[in-house]
């Protein structure tokens, strides 16, 4: 299904009943289910489902992409680069990719790496510092500030994707606006 990659996560054709609990984990999986029971219902909300026997795939409602008009512009030229090379790129095999591919995928991770650094930008200012007798920091984020700093139509989107990841962003920015701006 995904040749010439290889499934990197856990995969368990028959996820035993004992083990439900772990369709809440917060890693990609791939389980089989027998029988959709109550519980099994309840935990599955927020996954992307796939029904074999009635060959359909289900999906968790995501919120809109804040500022996807601006995010597809940065990567129109990159993707244009990529389809001007598609007649050379089918000489190759897909796990070989050559100049123009690699400088593409470098220019694609860039622009998402910008795009998503952009979110955390105004961390600093919803954040409490104190600064103890011995001069060590100690930096407390407000995540409901932070949360609510987005404009209100973007806020779902924060939440569900960012929300858990922003005490290990909040982190690693804290500690890097420490060392910035002593």
């Amino acid at each position: 299904m995904i040749r010439p990659f290889e499934w990197q996560s856990l995969l368990l054709p028959v996820l035993p009943k004992e083990m439900l609990d772990f369709l809440e984990a917060p890693v990609p999986f791939i389980v089989g289910i027998q029988h959709k029971s109550n519980e099994v219902s309840s935990k599955i909300s927020n996954t992307i489902r796939v029904n074999v026997y009635k060959n359909q795939v289900k999906t968790c409602s995501i919120p809109h992409l804040p500022r996807q008009k601006e995010l597809s512009s940065a990567l129109e030229p990159i993707h244009a680069k990529l389809a001007a090379e598609g007649g050379s790129a089918g000489r190759h095999p897909v796990y070989k990719c050559n100049d123009v591919q690699t400088k593409a995928a470098d220019d694609f991770l860039a622009v998402l790496r910008s795009y998503f650094e952009s979110f955390f930008s105004d961390l600093r200012s919803h954040t409490i510092t104190n600064v103890q007798s011995n001069n060590d920091r100690v930096s407390l984020l407000l995540k409901d500030s932070f949360v609510d700093s987005f404009p209100i139509g973007d806020q779902p989107f924060i939440k569900v994707v960012f929300k858990p990841c922003i005490d290990i962003m909040g982190s690693i920015k804290l500690f890097t606006i420490r060392f910035m701006f002593p």
